[in-house]
């Protein structure tokens, strides 16, 4: 495959609620679990699933190369860097700086960002499993753009893809999600909570929906998430729709929202 036929690279937008949010520790209420294992940035998580499923009905499948190549906390970067570098000069290697010093790529090893460096620590970042097969890359070649996703170093890592559009979510992103994509919002001190406003309207009438099939245990409050999460994915499997959490088109009719 040659070198221009996928040579797509944007820079990233970033989603403004990782404003003043250190790499590799997000707060868990801006992770969302993705299919394949791990997590990214809520926003990504939809983006990375709505592709998973228009790649799945052209009978391409997609998955993360491992559960920790989507979302990477600080620590799991740093080991995985640690493993990878050494202090001691290495001939004829690449080079990186960590914490003041001057890091040599081991003989062998696959390079690795710095930790906090990687979009893999913002949780908009993930590898995809055996990517430079050609029917799976011609797909991807095709259809990233239309999902928000760009690769980052061409030629040599067809697998790393990231999420680029920021809270400007692509329409084939909002189709699959019905529509809309819940929002967070997060507070000074870095802990993520569900919007006063923004969007709350519409998460109390799907919480009331769910309570009234007796899906939704907890207080009626407008704000997203693991509850109201668990119990979507509860009322699908019990319909016999994909477990996820995706509000989706079927959902609301059997809901009877809007």
């Amino acid at each position: 495959m040659s070198k221009v036929a996928w040579d797509y690279i944007v820079p990233v937008k970033m989603p403004k609620d990782l404003d003043g949010i250190e790499p590799g520790k997000l707060p868990a209420s801006l992770l969302r679990a993705v299919p394949g294992g791990g997590k990214m940035h809520h926003i990504a998580s939809y983006a990375w699933e709505a592709m998973v499923d228009a790649a799945e009905k052209a009978g391409i499948k997609l998955t993360p190369t491992s559960s920790g190549d989507t979302y990477r906390d600080y620590e799991s970067q740093k080991k995985g860097f640690l493993t990878r570098y050494q202090l001691e000069p290495v001939a004829g290697t690449s080079t990186k700086t960590f914490e003041g010093k001057t890091w040599y790529l081991k003989k062998g090893m696959a390079m690795l960002a710095t930790p906090g460096k990687s979009q893999h620590n913002l949780g908009l970042a993930v590898d995809v499993a055996n990517a430079s097969e050609p029917k799976r890359l011609n797909w991807l070649i095709a259809n990233v753009k239309d999902f928000g996703f760009s690769w980052e170093v061409v030629p040599s890592e067809p697998w790393h893809l990231r999420y680029v559009c920021g809270d400007n979510v692509p329409a084939a992103v909002l189709e699959f999600a019905g529509g809309s994509i819940p929002n967070v919002s997060v507070s000074p001190a870095g802990s993520a909570k569900a919007p006063e406003n923004a969007g709350s309207d519409d998460i109390k009438k799907l919480q009331e929906a769910l309570k009234s099939k007796g899906f939704f245990k907890g207080e009626i409050t407008g704000a997203a998430g693991k509850e109201t999460d668990d119990a979507v994915k509860a009322f699908k499997v019990a319909n016999k729709l994909k477990e996820d959490a995706i509000v989706g088109p079927k959902v609301k009719e059997l809901l009877g929202l809007k």
